[in-house]
């Protein structure tokens, strides 16, 4: 690769190699990339004050980020590069730290590439790029260090937003710490702005919008859980007090609400009927509490505000009502919006406040459900750890309606009569489901299959090579991650692994210390939930059985049979017992020893 192909960050690249000699390797690497795929771009990442590494795989010119196959990175100590593959293609890397002693010759990297063919073409579509150089990218990298971005130093392969769209609901599903509520933000922004993941915005830039998007109601975010109910998500009565009076009323759940608030297309800040609302609670908080009406008839009534939905109204002819009659908002809404008045309580005093709504309080004479569905808002429903609640009976009859054909508006669109408020109820075509679904969670019945139907499902591994290059006292974290899944995955199966975010924080913070506390705080008791506290296997997965002593983070302490009991008691030991070696904690061999006991002894 020539001189003017490279752009300010790859020249920084190669100024930080060891000598000519690795600079020379590495230039001669890209070569026999590009000879083996001629099409794949070539582009540097990071910045002058930090992490530098070179990738090769696809990036279009202009953009912040791009979708490597290969990198090259500086081993910090040696200064020499290295070259890794991609987490998808193989689980390892070439020989490494590279060294003037023992770097793979070229041909060594053509024979690798060759064996491992089949592996590399699962990522032929980032392949084929358009044999683009680093000084290509010039412009992109100037704008995205303007904006204090950095690309992320292995971004995850998400799919794009028109491909994220296809699908209304859809779940991702994987073990523990694999990032599924993190990236749920990705993946509402991917419905609502996706040009912020095209641009390649900061996680910063992503968070903001995000919470802005939660702020207007354009998001939702819930949790279920065991006790979480079709009340608490479609609708349910709910006892209220007022005045010493007991009364049940039909209170709408978070996902009807939403439908709601879909079905018209507009953020409450943007509704004129919510915005009639705040001017009305507006005129009732400078009259006092209360304020005065009248029915089309002309009687007088005066209303108070209750909270919520609910509005307390008191006829003037009625002088001795302390508590007040019941008026729902929602009903002056559905008045308003569909002018049916079936269902309504106090109809009355319903159109008496629609009608000051319009007159007073600038509510107009139209409604904006009269608009076009394709000018609507999308609107998110967040839903974690889905698997937690009793899916059947939180969504109920709802099962069939939140079906891409059965939306409204859809040829095949469906609406059912809800049990309480006894409404007509159909789920609009511009709300999308994201759920999120812990496979390790076994306390648990399967998904409902009705509902597992009606979800694509995204997995979301554990990301090893999002660690790869980080070290603590010479332990390879990307490394420890991928050799304790393997053994989990053979010892139980791949739905028990450990997810990269437990050892992300390491990144920032790279010191025994801290990968001391994920093990003793995270990693082992994860372990003893997986495994039923069976500790042999538990030492398996962390190779103790291989290790030295000093360095098991378990052991069996002696037995002391004849001590507790006497040499005449016939008393066996019901399984073996076994404690923590606090010690090996601190101890960076113990962790070598996790990837490889001959490593234990050397670190």
């Amino acid at each position: 690769m020539q001189d003017s192909e490279l752009c300010k960050r790859a020249r920084e690249f190669f100024a930080r190699l060891a000598n000519e000699d690795a600079r020379a390797w590495t230039h001669d690497v890209i070569q026999a990339l590009r000879a083996a795929y001629p099409a794949v771009d070539v582009w540097a990442t990071g910045g002058m004050d930090q992490y530098v590494d070179i990738r090769i795989g696809r990036r279009g010119r202009g953009t912040a980020r791009g979708a490597p196959v290969f990198y090259l990175w500086i081993d910090g100590q040696s200064k020499w590069p290295n070259l890794w593959a991609h987490e998808d293609i193989r689980d390892g890397i070439l020989p490494h730290p590279l060294t003037a002693e023992d770097a793979p010759t070229l041909q060594d990297v053509g024979q690798w590439l060759e064996r491992h063919a089949t592996q590399i073409a699962r990522r032929a579509s980032d392949l084929a790029g358009k044999g683009s150089n680093p000084v290509d990218y010039a412009a992109a990298n100037a704008r995205v260090e303007a904006g204090s971005q950095t690309e992320p130093e292995h971004p995850v392969r998400t799919p794009s937003p028109s491909t994220r769209q296809s699908g209304l609901n859809q779940i991702l599903f994987g073990p523990p710490g694999t990032g599924k509520t993190y990236n749920t933000i990705n993946q509402a922004l991917a419905i609502l702005e996706p040009q912020l993941l095209t641009d390649g915005a900061s996680r910063e830039a992503l968070k903001a919008a995000f919470d802005a998007y939660v702020a207007a109601g354009q998001i939702v975010f819930a949790t279920f859980h065991q006790s979480f109910s079709y009340e608490d998500f479609v609708e349910g009565l709910r006892a209220t007090s007022t005045d010493g009076q007991l009364e049940y009323r039909v209170e709408p759940g978070v996902f009807k609400r939403l439908c709601q608030r879909a079905a018209l297309g507009v953020v409450a800040n943007d509704d004129p009927f919510d915005l009639a609302i705040g001017r009305l609670l507006e005129k009732i908080d400078q009259a006092d509490g209360r304020i005065e009406m009248q029915t089309r008839r002309g009687r007088r009534f005066s209303v108070a505000y209750s909270g919520g939905a609910t509005f307390l109204l008191y006829p003037e002819s009625s002088q001795d009502l302390k508590s007040g009659y019941t008026g729902s908002m929602e009903h002056v809404r559905k008045l308003y919006q569909t002018g049916d008045e079936h269902g309504m309580y106090n109809l009355s005093y319903v159109r008496g406040m629609l009608d000051y709504l319009k007159s007073e309080c600038s509510l107009p004479a139209t409604s904006i459900t009269t608009e076009k569905a394709e000018s609507r808002l999308p609107f998110v429903l967040i839903i974690d750890e889905i698997n937690r609640g009793n899916v059947s009976r939180i969504f109920g009859e709802l099962i069939t309606l939140i079906e891409s054909s059965k939306r409204t508006g859809m040829p095949e669109a469906l609406d059912v009569m809800l049990p309480y408020s006894k409404e007509r109820f159909s789920v609009p075509a511009n709300l999308h489901i994201i759920g999120t679904m812990n496979t390790a969670d076994r306390s648990l019945a399967g998904l409902d299959i009705a509902l597992r139907r009606r979800f694509e499902f995204v997995e979301m591994p554990p990301r090893p090579d999002l660690l790869d290059g980080v070290t603590v006292e010479g332990v390879d974290i990307g490394q420890l991650l991928r050799k304790m899944n393997a053994r989990i995955e053979v010892l139980l199966d791949r739905d028990h692994c450990l997810g990269h975010a437990y050892f992300m924080s390491l990144k920032n913070t790279p010191e025994l210390s801290v990968l001391a506390r994920i093990f003793r705080n995270s990693v082992l008791p994860l372990l003893q939930e997986y495994f039923f506290e069976d500790w042999l296997r538990i030492a398996w997965v962390l190779n103790d059985h291989r290790k030295p002593q000093p360095l098991c983070f378990l052991r069996q302490p002696a037995s002391r049979l004849a001590e507790l009991f006497g040499d005449d008691a016939n008393v066996n030991e019901q399984g073996q017992r076994w404690q923590l070696n606090e010690e090996a904690f601190e101890e960076p061999g113990a962790y070598a020893g996790v990837i490889d006991a001959s490593l234990a002894s050397n670190a």
